[in-house]
């Protein structure tokens, strides 16, 4: 399995100093999100390559790219054919967002549609579309996520265990099982729940002080089943220093490899 550190916590930070940021916590490689206020934004692909140059010079590989793209059209194009210049093999869609008004069947249909499309953009780029397990949306398990997906045998599945705590789980096994070898990448991080005046809440916490998702046993379990794809770890809680936090979290997960 290789680890990966996801570039978001890291910020609007130029490539090189991004690239070191991702060497120094010891990961092998990035999971660049492409958005507004990262080092790489959608209305300037290019520097995808940038990052990928920087990340080589390092020894380290430009795994993946996140993104926020839902359907074709000129960003995701741009987006995309750059992801295959560089060499990435794989690209993150965004997310279907469930809309109780437009009701499910509905959205399951038009979604569908627009992933098609992107797989059939990426597939032309030599690359492939991964879709995310990911709450508050029509993709949020393993058995949705291949309702969504359909007869697109070419998408590939992002498994976010920590995701899925948000709004209840599906068994780790269980999702393993169901995507078999089309799960590309597995998301890492943990949560914990906690009563407040407005009721219990799910919040993100540093994967290092452990948390509701049970990663001793999911880690020594992938490696039973024979993964040997992506571990991304994701620091989404607030941090005055990015890269110490990022490093520990990290440090904690390759302990759990062993």
């Amino acid at each position: 399995m290789r680890l990966l550190a996801f570039t978001k916590p890291f910020g609007p930070i130029d490539a090189a100093p991004l690239s070191e940021a991702v060497a120094s916590v010891g990961a092998e490689g990035a999971d660049l999100l492409v958005r507004e206020g990262q080092t790489v934004s959608p209305a300037d692909p290019g520097g995808i390559a940038v990052v990928a140059a920087e990340l080589e010079r390092r020894g380290l590989t430009l795994d993946i790219v996140t993104t926020d793209l839902l359907d074709t059209g000129a960003d995701a194009e741009r987006i995309i054919a750059a992801c295959g210049e560089s060499g990435v093999p794989l690209v993150r869609a965004g997310f279907y967002r469930y809309d109780p008004a437009a009701g499910y069947r509905r959205q399951v249909e038009e979604s569908r549609a627009a992933l098609s499309r992107l797989a059939g953009l990426a597939a032309r780029h030599g690359v492939k579309l991964a879709l995310q397990l990911h709450h508050g949306t029509i993709h949020p398990s393993a058995s949705l996520a291949l309702a969504l997906a359909g007869d697109l045998d070419e998408v590939r599945f992002y498994a976010d265990p920590g995701n899925q705590a948000k709004e209840g789980s599906e068994a780790w096994a269980l999702n393993v099982d169901l995507l078999g070898d089309r799960m590309a990448c597995m998301g890492v991080k943990n949560a914990v729940w906690r009563s407040t005046a407005d009721g219990w809440v799910c919040e993100w916490q540093p994967f290092a002080d452990g948390g509701v998702v049970p990663w001793p046993e999911i880690i020594p379990g992938l490696r039973a089943r024979g993964y040997a794809g992506l571990l991304s770890l994701h620091v989404h809680y607030p941090a005055a220093d990015p890269v110490a936090v990022v490093r520990k979290d990290l440090d904690h997960l390759r302990g759990l490899l062993g």
